[in-house]
């Protein structure tokens, strides 16, 4: 049996929606946002994260503007105990470069995401996992991520605003060079998107004033995408499926209008393309497969010229998502003990 229901009023629902758009505003504006009084906001918030409603408050960062690169690995186990598969999930939820990690349902046991600066870093990284589980892999496959967008969504109302996606990976114009505290105040958030900023600033001995000038400058420079929520979906009725999509016949104006199409869907979370076995990879968060059957038909139905297969895997935990690239950008300001 699953993880038991927990029953959501409308404010709850329009609360995590709002969350989900920009979980660092103050419970002041999420209030009013909502409709109800900061103290009943605060109440509200607390109450769904001991209720395992609310898992995180993760912080959007557009990776390649660190001059990371965005590799997505599938693995497929074979003749691995129970023990050993937990040794495998926790060696990866606790490795430095590994900023997301879920378990699946289907062709693939497990998806994981890579964060390395290099080609070399990221054979490092192959040669350590392969000496390490190889033994249990029965298949696996690698895409290097070209275009990620992270879309709000409206899985809880049926509908969501027209808001630009959150950028994650891909080709940046140039790489930013960040500081030791803009990188510090990255750390920070990356873990909780509504750590105060008196905390922030305490903890890397700056005035709140100087923290918040910070994080405008990251926002303005687009390292910072934007501020979300993480729901545990079987605590509220719903799952979540990736869509892998080969496709053809694709020109530009296609490809938006698929992009755009997605985008505008309340269910779709992510829209990516890479450079692998597929070309682009959906996620939508769901009450069941009857709707994914309905809105892959859509989809189909829509844009059948330019799809030449699909393939459908159902998420069934999201073990690890932390955008900030931890592996080397911060080493230093872990070593001076500040974090």
């Amino acid at each position: 049996m699953g993880s038991r229901i927990v029953k959501l009023d409308m404010k709850d629902r329009k609360l995590l929606y709002e969350l989900d758009i920009n979980s660092r505003l103050s419970a002041a504006q999420l209030a009013r946002k909502v409709g109800i009084s900061k103290q009943g906001c605060t109440f509200k918030i607390n109450n769904l994260v001991r209720k395992g409603v609310i898992t995180s408050f993760p912080t959007v960062m557009n990776i390649a503007l660190m001059g990371y690169l965005s590799f997505r690995l599938y693995f497929k186990l074979i003749d691995i105990s129970p023990e050993e598969e937990e040794e495998f999930r926790r060696y990866l939820i606790n490795h430095r470069d590994v900023p997301w990690l879920v378990g699946c349902e289907g062709a693939w046991d497990y998806i994981m995401v890579v964060f390395p600066p290099d080609f070399g870093s990221f054979e490092k990284f192959m040669e350590e996992f392969n000496n390490r589980f190889g033994r249990f892999i029965e298949k696996k496959d690698i895409a290097l991520v070209t275009a990620a967008h992270h879309f709000r969504c409206g899985y809880l109302l049926g509908e969501k605003k027209d808001i630009p996606p959150m950028i994650y990976a891909g080709q940046p114009k140039k790489v930013e060079r960040l500081d030791y505290t803009e990188k510090s105040t990255l750390v920070l958030l990356s873990k909780n998107a509504r750590i105060p900023l008196v905390k922030i600033a305490r903890t890397l001995g700056i005035a709140p004033k100087a923290a918040a000038y910070r994080i405008e400058k990251l926002k303005k420079l687009n390292i910072i995408e934007g501020f979300t929520v993480t729901v545990d979906l079987e605590k509220v009725g719903f799952e979540r499926y990736k869509v892998f999509v080969r496709t053809k016949n694709m020109s530009e104006e296609r490809e938006k209008s698929f992009m755009h199409y997605s985008g505008k869907h309340p269910y779709t979370l992510y829209y990516s393309k890479s450079i692998g076995a597929n070309d682009v990879e959906l996620e939508f968060i769901l009450r069941d497969s009857r709707q994914l059957r309905e809105i892959i038909a859509d989809i189909r139905k829509r844009f059948g010229g330019i799809i030449k297969s699909y393939e459908i895997l159902k998420i069934y935990r999201e073990f690890k998502l932390n955008y900030y690239p931890s592996g080397r950008v911060h080493t230093d300001t872990e070593k001076e003990g500040k974090l």
